[in-house]
Parts: structure tokens; sequence; C-alpha cells
């Protein structure tokens, strides 16, 4: 298993909520979610801290009546899984506030790791600019052993904004301006979501672009060198 900073770990789960509030707790997407969750505030706190004991509190329903539903019920069950992920927002919130006091206040004496060992299930998105099946590949070879697992760009416009809102983070090439892969990393972008922008050697970048994170490559096999650094 890679070892991931903490707090990036924390801020991943964090970004996911959003796109967690229209469904239900029994959602492959939200189990995911919460079995990531729970594994990574255990590996960072233990299982016997604040967090993990106020996260494990959290029911996400309000009742669970097997073979009975109702309008009523169904509308106290959203609300209170909404609530509670609002709850859990906070958690992480205090989470990652907690993590960074103790690297900038008690450098001496940290309490919480500083790397930890955990493998996340989950997607990755690569922008619909991406065509070349050699490049696809080399992506997907840095990514191999992960636990992720690719997702490319869909036909339909909606179907690509809700492959953006469900991967953890996306891959967009923009060295050939296309429009396409523009618009989804705007979508991405409004989403939260971690982006990482690629590029050959030697691309000049539009200046509003030069903030976010990005990778350069001389050829296949380096993006894949370097793609696979950024995983760990």
């Amino acid at each position: 298993m890679a070892e991931r900073d903490p707090i990036e770990l924390l801020r991943g789960q964090l970004n996911q909520l959003d796109g967690l509030i229209s469904l239900h707790p029994e959602h492959e997407n939200f189990k995911r979610w919460y079995q990531e969750t729970q594994a990574v505030l255990e590996k960072i706190f233990g299982s016997r801290s604040v967090h993990c004991q106020n996260f494990f509190a959290l029911r996400f329903r309000e009742l669970s009546l097997k073979g009975f539903s109702s309008p009523e019920i169904e509308k106290i069950n959203i609300a209170r899984y909404k609530r509670d992920l609002e709850i859990a927002r906070g958690i992480l919130h205090g989470a990652i506030k907690e993590l960074n006091l103790d690297r900038t206040l008690f450098k001496k004496i940290q309490t919480t790791p500083k790397t930890v060992e955990v493998s996340l299930q989950g997607e990755y998105f690569i922008s619909s600019g991406i065509q070349d099946p050699g490049m696809i590949k080399a992506i997907r070879s840095a990514f191999e052993g992960s636990g992720l697992k690719l997702i490319h760009g869909a036909e339909s416009i909606q179907n690509r904004m809700e492959q953006i809102r469900q991967a953890k983070f996306g891959i967009y090439e923009v060295s050939s301006s296309s429009a396409e892969t523009y618009l989804e990393l705007g979508m991405a972008l409004g989403m939260g979501k971690e982006v990482l922008l690629i590029y050959p050697k030697g691309t000049s970048l539009p200046q509003a672009l030069q903030t976010l994170p990005q990778l350069d490559y001389t050829d296949l096999s380096d993006l894949t060198d370097k793609l696979k650094k950024k995983a760990k």
C-alpha cells in the first residue's frame, strides 16, 4: 500500500461529500465512502479517538424498517441522512484542523503520523481529450495496484459531469486546447475536485492554469513514471 499524506486523504474524503447528498445509505458509492472514511480516521487517529467515535456514532438513517415503507418514513430518513452528512463534514474539518495544528505548533512532539499506509477504492477520471490508446495505457499503468479504477469521458455531458463528481480526482491533458477538456476541467474545479494537468515538456500554459497542479513529460514512459511518483 502507498504511503499518503493524512491531510490530503481527509480532504479527498471531504471533497466527495457534495456528490453523496442525493444518494442514500444503501448506495454503493456511499458505502464505499463510509468504509474509506472510517479506515482513514482509524489509521490516523486510532479507533478510540474523538474523531473516530463521533464518526462511528453517525447512523445516516432514522428508521430502518424492512418490508415496510411510507413517504413519511422516507422523508425522515432523507433528513437524517443529510444531517449526518453535514456532521461528517464537520468531523473531517475538525480532523484536518487538528493535523494542521499538530504540524505547526507541536513540531517537536508531533502526535499524529506524517504519512499513513492505506489503500482506497474508487475511480479517477481522465478527460475526453485524451484519446490516444498509448497515453491511456500509460496512465492506467501508473495506477495499477492502487485500488483505483480508470473512467474515461462519457459521450454525453451529463454523464461526464456525474463521472467527474464520483471520481476522486481527474487528469486533464491541456496541450491540445480542446474545448471539451476545458469544459470538464471547469466542472471539476467548480465541484472542488482534485485535478492534475498533464502536457508535453515545453508546452506553454495559459496564465490562468499555471497555479493548478501540473506535470510535464517527455514521452509516455516518463509520464507513467511521474504519475507513479504522484500516486505515492
